[in-house]
């Protein structure tokens, strides 16, 4: 399918589709955490039932939905687009580029989001998950692992990446030059349940965007997101077993 002929969406249909299931998922969020935190379960764990509750169906929801318009079926077929195969040689190399630029990215600008942390200081203290998890019993540190691994580390990025970067991206084109900066922001920004990490994510996503936009391959942004979440949730399952 030529993606030239793909109707195109305007900017406040953009901005929508990117920050609404963002709303939806930091309300779910919201309401499912405290009583969580009250059963003596860590706020991680919030955040991937919100993935697997909100995230998942919401998303997939919209894209099909998207498709029962098209195709008079539930079918992803001219949806989900950038469905090129680039050549396995490069296709690796491009997920080593946009998953070093976002380790990179994380790991040198972390002070900003430690500065930027610094104004979020009136949310309640259930709402940050990045807790002491020591205080909790390992059986209890593994369910939180295993659900970060499974849910926020895999299904999660997976249907963000069919959502984003194969549905919303294509239908940005008309914004040339421009269209991987702001996804990248919007994609950024749709992360309401930490903020504070709007500039740092932005950086670390542009690279991966940008070059789903250029080479038009999906996968490599699923493998590269994969990735980039599977790893963040190594040290958690190392502190466990130390």
């Amino acid at each position: 399918m030529d993606e030239k002929q793909v109707s195109q969406h305007s900017l406040g249909l953009t901005i929508a589709y990117h920050l609404l299931p963002g709303v939806a998922i930091v309300a779910g969020y919201a309401l499912i955490t405290p009583f969580l935190r009250n059963a003596g379960l860590p706020s991680a764990i919030g955040i991937s039932l919100a993935v697997l509750l909100v995230l998942v169906p919401l998303e997939l929801g919209i894209l099909f939905w998207q498709g029962k318009k098209r195709n008079g079926r539930f079918s992803l077929e001219g949806i989900v687009l950038n469905r090129e195969k680039t050549p396995r040689g490069a296709f690796l190399l491009w997920i080593f580029v946009a998953l070093f630029a976002a380790v990179l990215c994380f790991v040198l600008l972390g002070w900003i989001d430690k500065f930027f942390l610094t104004f979020f200081g009136w949310l309640p203290n259930w709402f940050f998950v990045n807790e002491d998890l020591s205080v909790y019993s390992k059986n209890i540190q593994f369910i939180n692992w295993l659900a970060i691994f499974l849910l926020t580390g895999l299904l999660g990025p997976y249907v963000e990446e069919l959502y984003f970067r194969g549905f919303l991206l294509p239908r940005m084109a008309w914004m040339k030059g421009w269209a991987p900066v702001i996804e990248a922001f919007l994609f950024a920004l749709y992360h309401f349940w930490s903020p504070w990490q709007l500039v740092t994510r932005t950086l670390a996503v542009l690279p991966l965007v940008y070059i789903v936009n250029r080479k038009c391959d999906i996968r490599i942004g699923i493998a590269a997101h994969w990735l980039l979440n599977t790893l963040g949730s190594l040290e958690l399952l190392f502190a466990i077993f130390r």
